[in-house]
């Protein structure tokens, strides 16, 4: 009866998370916006690149590396989904507690309250996923990229791993983070921001962690989604050519196997601190009645 109960959680929120995520529009319009996004924000990172690479050449007389384009072009079509995860689910308490004054309804019905965020972090996830694949399409028109993502040569195999592995992952953040939203007010949108930028910055997401300075190199190798955007880039572009600094971070040497025991490692620790972490902050948010709490703005 218990599974029961979390699987019928896990569909119904789901289905609300997705109906909220696309504002009750029609499907078809929706999924037109889910195609029209992902690529005019591509285009718009394959033009900085441009620019960048022109004013690389203007000042030292060498442009940006050819290798950079695809790397971060992919880096950023696989953080979507981090961002979709993550920082979606934090920001299911703000919605519910603050806009639909509904969460506190929704912690005392029946439904299972940490199963309701992993169903809204799914229906995120689906959105992020079909970005992250129409981003993917999209590159094949630019022939930087188009070169370089030779989906006949992608590992699958790696590629599913890293990311049944990083979804769970993903989830474990993203209750750390609506765990601390359940304490604070609708501000603390601002922490889910910055932290993104942090990750973002961290994860070498735009910049290798082989140009970061030295003191941030371990910082960067301590966080779990370092490990899953290299093993997501290597599934799908291949390893790091070696003679530039994409191949001198300092986990370039490793083998597939040894970032996806590092993700597991660094995920199995992130659950468990996700969950007691969720435990205590959904018993203080109770004690003080943050759960029904509004800011009034």
């Amino acid at each position: 009866m218990a599974m029961t109960s979390h699987l019928r959680t896990l569909k119904w929120s789901t289905w609300l998370g997705w109906q909220v995520e696309s504002n009750w529009a029609n499907p078809w319009l929706f999924i037109l916006y889910l195609v029209v996004k992902p690529v005019t924000g591509s285009l718009m990172l394959v033009c900085m690149f441009i620019a960048a690479d022109m004013a690389a050449d203007a000042a030292f007389g060498r442009g940006v590396p050819p290798e950079f384009l695809p790397y971060v072009y992919v880096s950023n079509a696989c953080y979507a989904l981090v961002g979709a995860v993550m920082f979606g689910m934090s920001s299911v308490v703000i919605a519910d507690r603050e806009s639909y004054r509904m969460l506190k309804y929704i912690f005392i019905s029946p439904a299972e309250f940490q199963t309701y965020f992993l169903g809204r972090g799914f229906a995120k996830a689906m959105e992020g996923i079909g970005g992250a694949i129409i981003t993917l399409l999209a590159g094949l028109a630019l022939p930087g990229i188009r070169n370089s993502l030779n989906f006949g040569n992608m590992d699958v195999g790696w590629l599913v791993a890293y990311l049944l592995v990083g979804f769970v992952m993903l989830w474990a953040a993203g209750m750390v983070l609506a765990s601390a939203m359940l304490n604070m007010s609708r501000s603390s949108m601002f922490l889910s921001e910055g932290i993104a930028g942090v990750i973002y910055f961290l994860s070498g997401v735009v910049f290798p962690l082989a140009i970061l300075p030295s003191w941030l190199k371990p910082v960067s190798v301590c966080l779990p989604t370092t490990y899953w955007l290299e093993g997501m880039r290597r599934a799908i572009l291949g390893p790091p050519p070696s003679g530039s600094p994409l191949g001198q971070s300092p986990i370039a040497g490793w083998s597939n196997f040894e970032l996806l025991l590092a993700m597991v490692v660094s995920t199995l620790v992130l659950v468990t601190a996700a969950q007691f972490f969720y435990r205590w902050s959904v018993g203080k948010a109770w004690r003080n009645g943050k759960i029904e709490e509004t800011s009034g703005m």
